[in-house]
């Protein structure tokens, strides 16, 4: 299927690039070496990180093991801890950059639709710290005109000046799975949602969103195949409290079977014309 449209809203995480596949072993490769710093269990890590992480309300950021409990009680302060679990970010880093890579096809399709006229731009939950290094590392910014993402809150990162005009932070509670968010970017993009087209892995999160804002969606189906034993990890580790739980349900009955206009087994299945 060929779509006509001015404006390629992209989610990130697992649409363009296989988020789970790096961020969990990248965060257990810094759990194994903390807990061998530390002498305790990769148990009691997963557990006290959890709990960190929960306080924080984000589950990206790995200095948040500097605050686990086991290190609280083994070291004097906050320097002495930062200098003992260096190593285990150290882990994170290099294993998240090892295994962090765009899904084939996705440079030349995203290449193409510059080239066509289509203006891009990415939409994410995650943190500008985050987002935006990934953006960054992965080579993606020429092609995004903007990177938007919601009011954060909890630690707001103090971006660069050179930063400032590429990010658009929206309202906080512009947050998926709410429409309005995509009603918001449009409005900012100078196009009406009849010629955007979202694409996202994620039925109840993404395409539920844009039906919800009359806008075409194209479900990256290929970005809900992983490891399964890795999504069990990551909920190890994750803020997600029960509340958050219990409105993903909620949003999930609503959702229903929602069915997206396009469905994508690669990124460059994608046609678009401008």
């Amino acid at each position: 299927m060929t779509v006509d449209r001015r404006l390629l809203i992209l989610d990130l995480d697992n649409t363009l690039y296989d988020w789970v596949s790096s961020f969990v072993p990248a965060a257990y490769a810094m759990i194994e070496k903390a807990s061998e710093i530390l002498q305790v269990s990769i148990d009691q890590v997963v557990d006290e990180l959890k709990v960190v992480n929960q306080r924080h309300g984000d589950t990206e950021h790995p200095q948040a093991i500097f605050e686990i409990a086991s290190a609280l009680r083994q070291f004097m302060d906050a320097p002495e801890i930062a200098k003992a679990l260096e190593p285990s970010v150290v882990c994170f880093q290099d294993t998240n950059a090892h295994l962090l890579q765009l899904y084939p096809g996705v440079k030349e399709k995203l290449e193409d639709a510059n080239r066509s006229g289509v203006t891009m731009v990415a939409y994410t939950d995650a943190r500008v710290a985050s987002s935006l290094s990934r953006v960054n590392f992965l080579g993606l910014r020429p092609y995004l005109t903007q990177l938007f993402t919601p009011d954060q809150r909890v630690s707001p990162y103090m971006m660069r000046s050179s930063d400032r005009e590429f990010v658009s932070v929206l309202p906080h509670d512009e947050r998926k799975p709410n429409p309005a968010a995509l009603l918001d970017i449009c409005r900012r993009c100078n196009v009406t949602p009849d010629k955007a087209l979202y694409v996202g892995d994620s039925l109840v999160r993404d395409i539920y969103m844009a039906k919800q804002a009359g806008i075409l969606s194209a479900w990256a189906r290929y970005g809900t195949t992983f490891d399964p034993g890795l999504w069990t990890k990551l909920v190890a580790i994750t803020h997600w409290t029960e509340i958050d739980v219990l409105k993903e349900a909620q949003v999930r009955e609503r959702a229903g079977t929602v069915m997206p206009d396009v469905v994508l087994d690669r990124f460059s299945d994608l046609r678009l014309t401008h």
